[in-house]
Parts: C-alpha cells; structure tokens; sequence
C-alpha cells in the first residue's frame, strides 16, 4: 500500500501598492497576483487602480506611480469580483503578508464582499528556511538566493520576487512544513459580492 502523496497547496501570491497615508486614505493604486499549485505557477493577475485619492509625494517617489497614471484606471470595485474569484480557495502569500491582507481587505470589504483567507508570510517563512541571511528585504532576498533582477516597489515585479521565493522554499521543505507555516487555517470561503456598491 502506497503512502498518500501529500495535498497539493494552491497559493495566491499577492502584492499590493498603496497612495500611503494613514487609516482609510490609504488605498491600492496596483495589484499584482500569481497563483500557484504546488510550485507551479497557473496564472497571474495585474491592474493599476483608480484609488479616488491622491498618491503621497514620498510613495510616488518610492514606486514611480503617479496620479496620472492611475487616472482613469479601473476602481477597485471593478475589479472586486475578478480579484475574490482569482483568490478563492487559495492561501494568500505576500511577503510581509500583514500589510497585503489588511489593504485587500480593506478593498473587498467596501465591496461588501467578506475575505478571510488562511495566510502565509515570505518574511517569516525565509528567516526560518534561509536563515544567515543578511537581510529578509524583498530586494536584498532575491538577490541573496541568486533570482531574477526585479523592479521593485511595482507590484507584478514584487509578486513575482515572492512566488519565485515561496517556490524555493516549497522545493526546499515540502507542502507539510510550508502547511505548517500557514496562520488562519481555516478552510477558504468563497468570496461574494452581496450588494455592490452603485
């Protein structure tokens, strides 16, 4: 009798980059998500948005997005049930995974659709299964485990530094450890519009 293969993991790999400024002023102006089976990669996502606010001087500076550039992109509200479809039923991955989550659903939540998705972290999990390194930054990690020059602060490039990192570490441990790691494991609802906002 042959020993059962451990449960494929389905991740969604998800960066965000915000306006800044503090409490509900804060919104996305780009996402980025990957979504991975296992360490595969199935698909990708990428949208600026339309915050309806304006950018801080010091994140336009920061990640080179401007209001012009998100004038006239799609609201976040547009993209509410495309973005709750694409995560459904996967573990939401972000490095520094807190951050990411929080803002997502924050967004979703305006839409009235309820999101609470079992997370993983790739700060946590690389101080863990890479440890020694000098520093657990996304742009000082990539290039400690020798992957692909990034742009960062730009939300396609950052998601793909991160599932390029969580890979790494799914080859490396395997499913059960990377499951272990995983905070809320709750098993993933559906996200719904209930009534979206006119």
């Amino acid at each position: 009798m042959t020993a059962a293969q451990p449960e494929l993991l389905k991740f969604a790999v998800v960066d965000v980059e915000t306006t800044g400024g503090a409490g509900d002023s804060n919104r996305i102006t780009e996402i980025g998500i990957a979504l991975l089976d296992g360490d595969e990669q199935v698909g990708e996502f990428h949208s600026l948005v339309d915050p309806g606010v304006p950018i801080t001087p010091f994140v336009k500076n920061l990640t080179g997005i401007t209001d012009e550039m998100v004038s006239g992109q799609p609201q976040f509200q547009a993209l509410a049930e495309k973005i709750a479809e694409l995560l459904d039923g996967r573990i939401f991955v972000a490095h520094n995974v807190q951050f990411d989550c929080r803002m997502v659903r924050a967004e979703l939540k305006r839409c009235c659709v309820k999101f609470d998705p079992p997370r993983l972290c790739t700060v946590k999990t690389s101080r863990k299964f890479f440890p020694g390194l000098p520093s657990y930054s996304l742009h000082n990690l990539t290039e400690s485990l020798g992957l692909s020059d990034f742009r960062h602060h730009r939300a396609m490039d950052d998601t793909l530094a991160c599932a390029e990192i969580l890979k790494l570490a799914y080859r490396k441990v395997g499913p059960e450890r990377i499951l272990k790691e995983v905070k809320n494991l709750s098993t993933p609802k559906k996200a719904r519009v209930l009534s979206p906002k006119v």
